[in-house]
């Protein structure tokens, strides 16, 4: 048996290349959320030795371990803690406006109904996101692309919220326009009470209000015309007190009807007045339609107005 001391020798060891593998958009998906106004970012707690960084995008290089006859466990201790170093030196700082940036889009539970709520529609892949997709790539040009995927889906991200905020918006505003139509129409009953039309049975409407054309004085139509046979009962539309009956001028036979609040109808070329004076109910029967007057044929010529002021008849009789 031989005494003498044995030598140890270390055997030389040398790190796999590390595979590459297929990349894929699930493996993005992954590390970015579509949810949100901000891209969630799955990091790798490890530390991968050896990054290089050159701009914005990292380079990973795979070291080679080498025999040595010396004790590397000191070395080994440096390396670690250099590494360690050089990880907290490089870690991404989110800066305060960002950190403003994430707390308030946090705040909303879902940015697209907030009106206020101001959606980047240039959003860009933060440095951040970028080390979290080195861990996917073992290429640069793999680096590349899955760095084109996650911005290829915050800008389509930007674009659905965005779309969504609008039709929100879109769908705010209708509903308030017809809160508001609600509104009026509730006023305009609450003023006047039930308004019927002057003509209960079938008629035709032949001419609107607004309508233009030589036909009449004023060079348009300021009411509605009823289409209706000489002798049809003609009815007051609403509560109120008759202000006004008899020869009209160009209107033929007439009456007015003063319901408050400054609103006044009146019923044109009748062939008889039935009740000239006093208060009158909606619906209760006050003449009977003719052609007196200057008309082309047997018709109800209705108008209302407010203040003075002629207004649309549609909009009195069916808030439209």
């Amino acid at each position: 048996m031989s005494t003498a001391q044995r030598g140890r020798h270390r055997v030389a060891r040398h790190a796999a290349p590390k595979k590459s593998l297929p990349i894929n958009g699930k493996h993005v998906g992954a590390l970015f959320g579509i949810a949100g106004m901000s891209s969630v970012v799955a990091t790798s707690g490890s530390t991968v030795a050896g990054i290089e960084q050159t701009g914005d995008i990292s380079v990973m290089e795979y070291p080679t371990v080498t025999a040595s006859a010396t004790d590397s466990s000191g070395l080994g201790a440096q390396s670690s803690t250099a590494r360690a170093q050089a990880a907290s030196r490089s870690e991404d700082r989110q800066t305060l406006q960002e950190a403003e940036v994430v707390a308030a889009a946090a705040a909303v539970d879902d940015p697209s109904s907030d009106p206020n709520a101001v959606i980047d529609i240039t959003p860009t892949v933060s440095s951040a996101e970028r080390k979290s997709l080195q861990a996917l790539a073992s290429t640069t040009d793999q680096l590349d692309s899955l760095i084109a995927q996650a911005q290829n889906q915050k800008d389509q991200q930007a674009q659905i919220l965005l779309s969504e905020q609008r039709a929100a918006a879109n769908a705010r505003a209708q509903a308030e326009a017809a809160a508001e139509s609600a509104l009026i129409e509730a006023e305009r009953l609450r003023q006047i009470g039930v308004i019927t039309e002057p003509i209960q049975g079938k008629y035709t409407l032949s001419a609107r209000y607004g309508q233009r054309g030589g036909l009449w004085s004023k060079g348009w139509h300021t009411g509605l015309d009823f289409r209706v046979k000489t002798g049809t009962a003609v009815v007051a539309a609403a509560n109120g007190k008759i202000i006004s009956a008899g020869w009209g001028g160009a209107y033929g036979y007439r009456i007015e009807v003063d319901h408050g609040n400054g609103y006044v109808t009146a019923y044109n070329h009748l062939s008889k007045i039935e009740v000239s004076a006093g208060q009158v109910a909606a619906g209760q029967e006050i003449g009977k339609s003719g052609s007196t007057g200057n008309t082309t044929g047997p018709h109800l010529h209705f108008e209302v107005t407010k203040d003075g002021e002629f207004m649309n008849p549609s909009a009195w009789l069916w808030g439209k």
